[in-house]
């Protein structure tokens, strides 16, 4: 199964042969691409309510896989069970708080699985933070784009993950040290975010109170020290 871009990045960063749970399933389109293409031998796909387990079957028939990926409905990593085997957790297009809620209900069983791929579709550097304070660290950051947005992809595992200064929380330290084909135009995206943010602030009512106009300005000028060093590193 041919994978859009965003769920094609997801699987890239799943270990092949692994027994996978992903949780947010959806159509279980990601499974089915799990067992076919990286030859993942199980596959959990979790979905909380019957309606959406019912579609994620639906895919799973289709393509003939029931015997290798079961839909099962549960409450986020507590529909997974200690004797399943579990070695890589996916948890893909929730937002950031959604799934640290998760992340934080699962407890301690969150350190029997091998690497955890996440991609939140907000709050990102709330999830890299509560990660790092945990104990895990990031060994593979991958950014796609899929018609005209970004995302953003971490592989989780148990280490200690170093954080010079806050925004690399937001930016990804792994992936600011690698060679992600995406990492300069998505860098000057950022920047033309801040550029809109502070031209609103400057023109609103609010503008005499430029506390907050002060922080982006502090924020866009380190982006964009980020992003001259990453292109004289090119």
């Amino acid at each position: 199964m041919k994978l859009r871009p965003r769920l094609a990045g997801v699987a890239s960063l799943v270990p092949s042969g692994s027994v996978v749970a992903d949780i947010g399933t959806d159509h279980a389109y990601l499974p089915v691409h799990l067992v076919k293409e990286k030859s993942c031998p199980r596959v959990i796909a979790v979905e909380k309510s019957s309606d959406n387990c019912r579609t994620a079957l639906e895919t799973v028939n289709l393509f003939n896989l029931y015997h290798q990926v079961e839909v099962r409905i549960g409450d986020g990593l507590l529909a997974l069970k200690e004797e399943d085997g579990v070695e890589v957790v996916v948890i893909a297009g929730l937002g950031g708080k959604t799934i640290c809620k998760m992340l934080i209900a699962a407890g301690t069983r969150l350190r029997g699985y091998k690497r955890m791929v996440l991609q939140p579709m907000s709050d990102l550097p709330l999830v890299r933070r509560w990660l790092v304070a945990q104990g895990f660290y990031f060994p593979e950051e991958k950014l796609v784009k899929e018609k005209k947005h970004f995302y953003e992809i971490i592989a989780v595992e148990k280490g200690n993950q170093e954080i010079v200064e806050p925004i690399f929380l937001e930016l990804g330290p792994t992936l600011l040290k690698g060679r992600d084909p995406l990492l300069v135009p998505w860098l000057e995206h950022k920047l033309k975010i801040y550029e809109q943010v502070i031209g609103g602030l400057l023109r609103s009512r609010e503008a005499a109170d430029d506390s907050r106009r002060r922080y982006y300005l502090t924020r866009y000028e380190r982006l964009k020290g980020v992003l001259e060093d990453v292109c004289r590193r090119k």
